[in-house]
């Protein structure tokens, strides 16, 4: 009997590669599509049982990058960066033997999937960004000063208690300010933060989310300003003349990676078919939120480069 969804997760397998060991699961059968999570530093986990939908004619491939799930930790944090992050990918291409794969960058997993396709775009029949970055530039833009600015809006009296910490020269990457942000935030994630579905989180340490990953990427004031190994990247002129199919996913509500977003996305690859579709009930998850009009959405896509 296959499995699907949630049953799948811990029954996987390992790849070597230069780094370490790199955990993925597969779904499915047909084309390739790889799920890079978003995060940085969390798992794919819970993208089960969603994506099982693209499953019916698709082969997914789910894994978990550097640091984050059950792969390999660096013991430098400067290895947690986009070209290592796409290098992954690669790894895991070669080792599964296909040619081509299709790839859906899911938040922050929008980035390596962009560095991939910097470097490997021989190797992309399609990539779907879905409610995802761009850039350092859209990082900042998004998951710092928008977010700042929804705190101070709608919860004053959290707003206040960072900023009183940030007086004293508390940085953003204090487990106080996270834990004042963290009152805040996973309410900002959804058009409505009081009836939603849950997400799949498993229990254990391994399957928690790495702090040290987060902030080696965005930097030591990781709500304030970027400064770790994201800061600077930017692949406009690499892209330029980027031809491969792509479908950009935004969430009317977003507050994250709004449409604006998702329109400097799309104007930053002119030569690209590209299709976008925001969706009017959704926030950060439309995969969630209009799970069946996301999943009819994607697989058209698919199915459309497939032939």
């Amino acid at each position: 009997m296959t499995k699907t969804g949630t049953d799948l997760h811990g029954t996987g397998t390992f790849i070597d590669t230069r780094f370490g060991q790199i955990y993925y699961e597969t779904e499915g059968e047909g084309p390739p599509v790889f799920l890079v999570s978003g995060g940085p530093g969390t798992g794919h986990a819970h993208y089960h049982p969603w994506f099982s939908a693209l499953a019916d004619r698709h082969q997914l491939v789910y894994f978990d990058n550097l640091g984050a799930g059950r792969s390999v930790r660096m013991d430098d944090p400067t290895d947690y960066n986009l070209a290592n992050y796409a290098e992954v990918i690669e790894a895991l291409r070669k080792a599964l033997g296909f040619e081509k794969i299709s790839l859906i960058g899911l938040s922050f997993g929008s980035l390596p999937a962009l560095a991939y396709a910097v470097t490997f775009r021989q190797h992309i029949a399609a990539l779907v960004i879905s409610n995802g970055h761009f850039s350092a530039q859209t990082w900042q833009q998004g998951n710092i000063d928008n977010m700042n600015y929804e705190v101070r809006q709608l919860f004053p009296e959290i707003w206040a208690e960072i900023m009183a910490l940030r007086d004293q020269g508390v940085l953003s990457s204090d487990m106080r300010i996270q834990a004042l942000y963290g009152r805040a935030l996973g309410e900002l994630f959804w058009v409505d933060p009081w009836d939603h579905p849950g997400l799949f989180r498993p229990e254990g340490a391994e399957e928690a989310d790495n702090f040290d990953v987060y902030r080696a990427f965005v930097g030591d004031d990781p709500e304030w300003e970027v400064t770790g190994t994201l800061k600077g990247f930017n692949p406009t002129a690499q892209l330029a003349d980027f031809d491969v199919p792509t479908l950009i996913v935004s969430g009317r509500y977003d507050r994250i990676t709004p449409p604006s977003i998702a329109v400097q996305i799309k104007e930053a690859l002119p030569v690209a078919p590209v299709t976008l579709e925001i969706f009017e009930r959704s926030a950060h998850r439309p995969w969630v939120e209009e799970a069946d009009l996301y999943f009819e959405c994607v697989s058209a896509f698919l199915e459309d480069i497939d032939g």
